[in-house]
């Protein structure tokens, strides 16, 4: 009974860390789409190329939402 109880409150400790994670990370992914649309992730080539895959990206899903309607 003894290790039920620890692996049980070892698993609710990691659960709680990973949920928060997953909420920083969410939060992170969101600011930064932000930043891609406003032109705000800087000048170099792999800002340029961010955004060039992430408009390219959002424009084919655009399309396809517009073709299945």
């Amino acid at each position: 009974m003894g290790q039920n109880k620890h692996a049980l409150h070892l698993h609710k400790r990691l659960n709680t860390f990973h949920t928060k994670r997953n909420e920083r990370v969410a939060e992170f992914h969101k600011q930064h789409t932000l930043q891609i649309e406003n032109g705000e992730n800087g000048n170099g080539l792999l800002a340029k190329w961010e955004r060039f895959v992430y408009f390219k990206g959002r424009n084919a899903v655009k399309a396809i939402k517009g073709i299945v309607k």
